[in-house]
């Protein structure tokens, strides 16, 4: 008998697509479904129901309100996020990363180029991935205005990044995965484009319970307890994970704080 209350991998089999396009319906349509803490839990009657009752007019190519948040504040993005995150992640970056003129970065969720323009003073060539074509676009003027050449701006989903495989020495991700549906997707897809032996450098929130900060910043995540990050970059491959906390005072006023997160491509 098939079961009627489904997780995640038997919808997509159910809708005979991929997990990530999957993952994509469930942000850009309302597909019937409950969140169980963090999984996600569907009736098979119910998807089945709801598939027939589709029309084909109403639907519309929106990345979701993610997507639109960024694009809305591109302009603005350096003022707003000097408000909360702490400028020492620049510099832990620049230390771990120990770029060289032979090495090329994948910034993910550059934004408007934060680490990006950091890491493309000293390395071959850097790929900064973004949802947000409005934040690519502040990121391009940025680097022109410092003659920066070596970046290569690519709009995209960080479930379904836009490179080859071993793509990369080094992965960025700064304040980025906590604006993902699927974090553990994310983090799988950082091993694909690392090349072998690689280095990823994460810096996000931790877990936190600032519901208004949240709203106000359309974050997905609370942010993330370390063992949550630790359980995600084991089971996709990574070795020698540590994970320090950074103190920030604007932050820690609101009962939060950062984490940084170094890791190896096994």
């Amino acid at each position: 008998m098939e079961n009627e209350i489904l997780n995640m991998d038997d919808a997509a089999r159910l809708f005979g697509v991929s997990v990530k396009t999957f993952i994509k319906m469930l942000r850009e349509e309302k597909v019937p479904a409950r969140k169980i803490g963090r999984e996600w839990r569907f009736s098979r009657k119910a998807l089945i129901d709801w598939l027939a009752a589709g029309n084909s007019q109403f639907y519309s190519s929106s990345e979701g309100d993610t997507k639109e948040f960024f694009n809305s504040v591109a302009q603005t993005w350096e003022s707003i996020s000097s408000g909360y995150y702490n400028k020492d992640i620049k510099n832990i970056f620049s230390s771990y990363a120990n770029l060289t003129k032979t090495m090329t970065v994948a910034d993910l969720g550059a934004g408007d180029g934060y680490l990006t323009l950091e890491a493309a003073k000293n390395s071959k060539k850097v790929f900064a991935v973004d949802i947000s074509g409005g934040m690519l676009g502040k990121l391009k003027e940025k680097a022109e205005k410092k003659g920066l050449k070596n970046i290569v701006l690519l709009e995209g989903d960080a479930i379904d990044i836009p490179l080859n495989d071993s793509s990369a020495n080094i992965v960025s991700a700064s304040m980025f995965l906590h604006h993902i549906e699927e974090p553990a997707m994310a983090v799988k897809e950082m091993h694909r484009i690392l090349k072998p032996g690689g280095k990823v450098f994460l810096a996000d929130l931790k877990r936190h319970s600032n519901d208004e900060f949240s709203l106000e910043m359309h974050d997905l995540w609370n942010g993330f307890t370390r063992s949550e990050l630790v359980k995600w970059f084991e089971n996709n491959g990574f070795e020698n994970i540590n994970i320090t906390e950074l103190k920030d005072d604007k932050l820690s006023k609101e009962d939060m704080g950062i984490l940084i997160l170094t890791a190896n491509k096994g």
